[in-house]
């Protein structure tokens, strides 16, 4: 049984997560946390994740601790044997474009959403414009690597299990329309109806 600890909240980290294991239908229990007021996570977390943060999971099967959305993704591929090919060369697209998620989509939203909090006394327009444009240039990105494939690397994977969840709040958050870009949005329609992304929604 694998346990995924999350917050009531889903955001895009946490519903890759979910997704990927109801893509797998490996067993598992959600771990509702709840903020402190401090805004840290309950101390005992720390054990599971020193850096306080949300999705991890624990596997009862082997006692595997595993937090960080792209090395838990990892993971769930190689338990399951599904969604990351075999082969050398075709695993090495799917980690790289895993890995622009996680050096790219993932923290610029992030931040973006950081900065969306503050007040407009705190942060100008100007920043707010430059994370706007640099999630805009992503999205071009994406859109020209699906031109020619149905999925990022042809075979849906991993890598568009954790890009995904980021498109369905970009004209929310970072104020981009998807349907700017047709065959990411195409893209994002195919995995909209896959099951495990219904589940999550």
């Amino acid at each position: 049984m694998i346990h995924l600890y999350q917050m009531p909240s889903a955001s895009p980290n946490i519903r890759k997560i979910a997704m990927m294991l109801n893509e797998t239908d490996l067993p598992y229990t959600v771990k509702q946390l709840e903020n402190q007021e401090d805004g840290k996570l309950a101390d005992d977390f720390l054990v599971i994740n020193p850096n306080a943060t949300v999705p991890a999971i624990v596997d009862e099967e082997n006692g595997a601790v595993i937090f960080e959305s792209g090395a838990i993704l990892h993971y769930l591929a190689e338990k399951s044997g599904q969604f990351l090919p075999d082969d050398l060369k075709e695993r090495g697209e799917v980690m790289k474009w895993l890995m622009f998620e996680v050096a790219n989509m993932g923290p610029t939203m992030g931040e973006l959403f950081h900065y969306l909090l503050k007040t407009s006394n705190e942060i100008s327009e100007v920043h707010l414009q430059r994370y706007r444009e640099k999630v805009a240039q992503y999205c071009a990105i994406l859109d020209r690597q699906l031109a020619s494939k149905e999925f990022l690397c042809g075979t849906y994977s991993i890598a568009d299990i954790a890009l995904y969840p980021w498109t369905v709040i970009l004209e929310d958050m970072a104020e981009v329309n998807i349907n700017d870009y047709s065959n990411l949005s195409n893209w994002a329609s195919r995995i909209a109806m896959r099951s495990a992304a219904l589940a999550t929604a």
